[in-house]
């Protein structure tokens, strides 16, 4: 399974209130049409055809397309940051919502979203943190992929929150609570830090000293703050 993170933000406007309320996230692009069996070369005509993308700018809107439509998968995690608060979904499938296709309602390109629950930004572990806190602020380039093992994003602090007390897919560290308001979520989060074992440790600082080594430069400072947060 992979960890995703998608902007709030569908055609310059916050959509945080419909994903919540009715269960989904978007990337907004309406007017290119149902993407479900579309190749790249096809989705690259539509985008230059409605949006008149060319070039670089092109290819960053189509990296955010194929992340959407193809990279995503049923039971995968998206993060979504608003607010100063980060909520966790489980995904389910693409699909296409005809009468929502129009500049004004524009979240046409759809994945259904399980909504398993809602932290303050601050109290996430570092990785994720700095994971979610690169999310952009209105559409374009509004999709990312979690660098490193999903395991190591902590995703086991929403638990508290989660039905049954677990994030399906994950092994727990954290206890059940019996609500999930931020001092019961806190606790958990205190719990699950303490169960992280020293092998864990060492495998993520492993990991982000080869991201040090990385030719992408915003993987290599991520990599950095990430190290120097621990090392405090």
């Amino acid at each position: 399974m992979k960890l995703f993170r998608i902007s709030p933000f569908v055609q310059g406007r916050s959509r945080m209130e419909d994903f919540l309320r009715d269960c989904f996230v978007s990337m907004g692009y309406p007017g290119i049409g149902n993407l479900e069996h579309a190749d790249e070369a096809e989705v690259s005509k539509r985008l230059n055809r409605v949006y008149g993308y060319e070039g670089t700018g092109l290819r960053r809107v189509l990296a955010d397309v194929n992340i959407f439509v193809q990279g995503m998968e049923d039971g995968d995690y998206v993060v979504v940051s608003a607010q100063g608060n980060v909520w966790l979904g489980d995904l389910g499938d693409y699909y296409y919502r005809d009468d929502y296709d129009s500049p004004e309602e524009a979240t046409c390109h759809r994945r259904g979203v399980t909504w398993l629950g809602v932290l303050p930004e601050s109290s996430l572990n570092p990785l994720l943190r700095d994971f979610v806190s690169q999310s952009a602020g209105a559409e374009g380039g509004n999709m990312a992929s979690f660098p490193l093992p999903v395991d190591l994003a902590g995703l086991e602090l929403f638990a508290a929150q989660s039905p049954g007390g677990t994030v399906p897919g994950l092994s727990s560290a954290a206890e059940p609570a019996s609500s999930g308001t931020p001092n019961s979520a806190q606790s958990a989060a205190n719990h699950s830090r303490a169960q992280v074992d020293e092998e864990t440790v060492r495998e993520a600082i492993a990991a982000l000293r080869d991201m040090l080594r990385s030719d992408d430069s915003e993987l290599r400072l991520r990599a950095a703050e990430a190290l120097l947060k621990y090392a405090k």
